[in-house]
């Protein structure tokens, strides 16, 4: 391959030359994450911004960063466009038109942003207690097969009815509240432990 050519994503998706596709691949997945790009409903005659933003994924709901996080690890092309449509507002047709250039930028701020998100929450909210009682009784293992639906229960204080009200909260709301959480548990943990000292 001599030259790059910045094809519209539906000519890319078109080609049939493999060995071409993954010469590609091989250099677009390296881009560098794209937080803004060419606006494809700017026109001369309107008023709309000739730049549009690329949302950040922390900045959505709770259920949609749950969604994205689901969506890009099935790797599936259907699942990514519905990420793509999330954080640009864009819709397929008007995605397909994007430049691999540009599609590419974007996956790689998807990747780059739930990296973030993944790495903020294991060292923020992980728990590195160790309670006898529970692994004794492979409490955490047989929780786990639940996720994100843990997390949404004891928020929603153990009322279904409150689920998608906690979805629907920003994300960094609800990383907030449980991080305040963690901390106040953890004081609670060590001023039960100076109790039993002083007794």
């Amino acid at each position: 391959m001599e030259k790059i050519i910045n094809y519209k994503l539906n000519e890319f998706l078109k080609l049939n030359d493999e060995l071409l596709i993954q010469e590609y691949s091989a250099i677009l997945e390296h881009l560098r994450p794209l937080k803004e790009l060419s606006n494809p409903r700017a026109r001369w005659y309107n008023k709309k911004p000739k730049k549009l933003q690329v949302k950040a994924i922390r900045e959505l709901s709770f259920g949609d960063v749950t969604l994205a996080r689901t969506l890009y690890n099935e790797q599936q092309n259907e699942g990514v466009f519905q990420i793509i449509k999330m954080i640009t507002g864009l819709e397929e047709k008007e995605v397909l038109g994007l430049t691999i250039l540009e599609f590419y930028g974007i996956i790689s701020n998807i990747k780059q942003e739930l990296t973030e998100i993944n790495n903020l929450e294991l060292n923020e909210l992980q728990d590195d207690s160790f309670d006898f009682n529970l692994e004794a009784v492979n409490a955490n293992k047989r929780m786990a097969r639940f996720g994100v639906l843990n997390t949404i229960n004891v928020l929603s204080k153990e009322d279904v009815l409150k689920w998608s009200e906690i979805e629907n909260l920003p994300y960094l709301t609800i990383f907030t509240k449980l991080l305040m959480d963690k901390e106040k548990n953890n004081i609670q943990r060590e001023l039960a432990e100076l109790q039993k000292k002083k007794q």
